[in-house]
Parts: structure tokens; sequence; C-alpha cells
């Protein structure tokens, strides 16, 4: 992306971000997703100057659900997440139905965590792996679970796909439980407003991969992302939080998810 159309994207996305107050619960869940659409991006792009330009603005309402479609050729360079208040549920039950309506199965899910972390919203998300034209390769349903007060941690679940490469974070602590590898991550996050520039420093760091900037926020904000991802049965899980939660918290999170039945 050029200067001038960096530039411009970012006029469009403050002038969003002006009619737009999401809640401290919309905010967590977009950190999410923007996290999942620069990690992936940069797996495969190695940190280019493309850099992903992601804003709090870009909450779509798509709610039409349906089963994993492919198209032939191409290579997935980007997924497009949207999803609906008007779908959110409060009840691990709802979920679930929800999951078996739409997915057809029934991914594993808990009340509560042993830290007192309880079940807090749910839905059920579109997402579609874009290639580098945006054009649609795959699309396919995937489970969102808020837990915690302004969802302090979020467990995304959804049937594995192969046409998705893997991501670029270094796997800060491996372990496995009931022969199920679990792998820790972490990545550090400079959000930034729409017409702020990084420091030199911060420059450099986004282009060793040590840190990733994205654009959007109302201030300078720093934040550290920590994820656990497994798959069990066909399943991809991935349990999260831009929270104090440490890698050892959510792998212990994810063994409780694991003995769930």
């Amino acid at each position: 992306m050029d200067n001038f159309g960096d530039d411009r994207l970012k006029q469009i996305i403050k002038s969003e971000l002006d009619q737009i107050k999401p809640d401290a619960q919309a905010e967590n869940r977009c950190l999410r997703e923007i996290h999942k659409k620069i990690e992936m991006r940069s797996g495969i792009m190695k940190f280019s100057k493309k850099r992903m330009v992601a804003a709090l603005a870009a909450m779509c309402t798509i709610t039409v659900m349906g089963t994993v479609t492919a198209i032939a050729g191409g290579k997935i360079t980007g997924l497009l997440s949207s999803s609906s208040r008007d779908e959110v549920v409060h009840s691990k039950a709802e979920l679930i139905q929800l999951a078996g309506n739409q997915m057809g199965t029934t991914p594993k899910l808990v009340d509560a965590f042993s830290n007192g972390l309880s079940f807090n919203e749910g839905s059920i998300t579109k997402v579609e792996g874009m290639d580098e034209n945006q054009n649609p390769l795959i699309t396919y349903p995937e489970v969102y679970a808020g837990y915690g007060e302004n969802n302090r941690a979020s467990l995304d679940i959804h049937e594995h796909q192969d046409m998705i490469p893997l991501g670029s974070s270094v796997v800060k602590k491996q372990d496995i439980y009931q022969d199920i590898t679990l792998k820790a991550c972490e990545d550090n996050y400079l959000f930034l407003p729409p017409d702020a520039k990084p420091s030199e420093e911060d420059s450099k760091l986004e282009e060793e991969g040590k840190l990733m900037i994205s654009y959007g926020s109302d201030k300078e904000e720093r934040k550290v992302y920590r994820y656990v991802n497994w798959s069990e049965n066909g399943m991809d899980y991935l349990l999260s939080s831009f929270d104090d939660l440490s890698c050892d918290d959510l792998i212990g999170m994810a063994k409780e998810v694991i003995d769930a039945k």
C-alpha cells in the first residue's frame, strides 16, 4: 500500500470512528479479531510494507451462516469475520444449540473456569478466507464465547481448515495434555489513532516482527495478546486474552475445556 493510499484509509477510519463509541466488551472482541487478521497476514507477508490497517469501526453485521465451502486454486492472505450484536446469546446452553444448528457439531465449552471467569456471552460468526485480491476462497462458521467482565478471555472454535496457513507468532510455552498439544504464544501490540505515526523505534520493532501496529484507537495504547491453541476431534480451539492472564493461566484454562463433557 503506498503512502497516499495508507493516509487516505486512515482518514476514512477516523471519520467512521467519530461516529462509533464501542463499549469495552465490543472493543475487546474487536481487538481479538484484529489480531487474527494481522497475525495470519504477517505469517504470509513476513511483515512487508503492506501493513494491515485495522479499525474498531470495522464491525459488520453479516449474519448469514453456512457450511464450509471452497474454491479451487488461490492462496488465503486474510480473514474477514463478521457478526451481529442481535445474535449474541448469554448462556452456554443457547450457544451450544446455535453451534449444533449452524455448524452441525457440538464443541466443548465450560460454564465457568476455576479462576472464577464465567461465561458472559457468545455467538456464531461468519469467517471468510480471502485471497490477495479480496476474493473469498472459503467460508465457515466459528463459535465465539466470552468469559469474565468485559470478556477478559475469549474462546474461538471452528472446524479445521486445511487452506488456512499457520501464523507467525513464536511459541512461548508448549504442553501436552491427554495426548493433545497445547501451544501458548504472545504478541506485543501498539494501537494508534488513525492519523498517528509510530516512532522510528516502534517501526523497527514492527519490521523485525516484534511488534504489531494497528490503527483505529482513540489514543496510543500498548497491549500484550496471549493465546493458547489446540486441536481436538477435527476442531481448532483458540483461548485468548488481552488482559493480565499469563500463558500458564491460559494453558490451565485450556485443560479445563479439554476436560469438559
